[in-house]
């Protein structure tokens, strides 16, 4: 039986399961049976689980998603445990799982999902090409959440060089990595754990041959790595084998809108315009609203420390106002 804390799974719901485990299964050389839950080998070793979602879940337009499973000893005290936190969520359970054992899915300060499993029903042991190598968890705020992980898993948080990335441990053994990424742009709209899988085939035009999309590429611990979304939207990390990097950090594009604000700074100073410093306020208003996080010297999200998240954006808010009537 695993160790309380330790990651032990990982499956991914989809709409159409049978195009689902066709793209899996060409990709990295999966066996997959046709069966209602069904388990990936690679060279007669589990990797993960594949399903179907729930129609609840269709109807409502939900994407495909890769879930990823935590060993607890107990998993009405996890979810106990978990509730006591501001933001956190339980989705789902405590539920009998299919074949033994019992979980809940649960939601940390920030809204990343997870599984938690109570059991010995659940293996996913092989790592090597075509494996599940790793979980990375991605947020805005890195302090938000450690607190939590802390009480729920007993987990401990070593930082790396370059800032904001941390190693997750659990009694002294390296379990996960956690990237503390507040540019939505950069991590993505939301706040998620990431199941990383390896592969010699890490090609781009591979994926997009079999109807997936590269949508990103980050360098993470184990590798430069593509963020890859499948047929139905269901995102995950591709890491080449055998390729690793000394500190993960994520590939920079060219800031187009950070240069565009520089020009409008300039033009404020030259004409004193006030609608210009007017739209900067209004516009950290929308992206705080979008992201739920806003930043003042340090990212404030909205789930973990409501007031001042408010607070912020209504002071932006009135400056906005403020400098389209007086000027800057």
């Amino acid at each position: 039986m695993a160790q309380h804390g330790e990651f032990i799974w990982a499956d991914l719901t989809s709409m159409r399961p049978p195009q689902i485990r066709r793209f899996y299964a060409d990709y990295f050389g999966w066996a997959i049976p046709d069966t209602p839950y069904a388990v990936a080998e690679q060279r007669g070793q589990p990797v993960a689980g594949l399903y179907e979602m729930p129609q609840t879940f269709q109807k409502i337009g939900m994407p495909s998603f890769w879930m990823s499973y935590m060993a607890v000893d107990d998993v009405e005290a996890a979810v106990s445990t978990a509730r006591s936190f501001d933001g956190a969520k339980v989705e789902l359970g405590p539920e009998a799982f299919e074949g033994g054992g019992r979980y809940a899915l649960i939601r940390d300060p920030l809204g990343a999902g997870f599984t938690v499993f109570e059991g010995a029903s659940l293996d996913g042991a092989y790592t090597g090409d075509g494996g599940r190598i790793g979980h990375a968890l991605f947020v805005s705020d890195a302090q938000a959440v450690m607190p939590f992980y802390r009480a729920v898993f007993g987990w401990s948080f070593a930082p790396e060089a370059g800032g904001g990335q941390y190693r997750v441990t659990l009694q002294g053994r390296p379990v996960a990595d956690l990237y503390e990424i507040p540019d939505p742009a950069v991590r993505g709209k939301e706040q998620y754990w990431g199941v990383l899988f390896s592969s010699a085939r890490a090609d781009s035009q591979d994926v997009t041959g079999l109807g997936g999309q590269v949508e990103a590429q980050m360098t993470l611990r184990q590798g430069t790595a593509q963020l890859v979304a499948d047929p139905d939207g269901g995102r995950f990390f591709l890491v080449p084998s055998g390729r690793t990097d000394a500190a993960p950090r994520a590939t920079p594009r060219q800031p187009w809108f950070a240069w565009a604000g520089l020009g409008l700074i300039g033009l404020a100073v030259v004409t004193g315009w006030g609608w210009i410093s007017s739209l900067f306020f209004a516009v950290w208003v929308i992206m705080g609203l979008r992201d739920r996080a806003t930043f003042l010297f340090q990212t404030v999200a909205r789930d973990s420390h409501p007031t001042l998240y408010w607070l912020i954006l209504g002071s932006f808010a009135a400056l906005a106002v403020l400098s389209l009537v007086y000027g800057p």
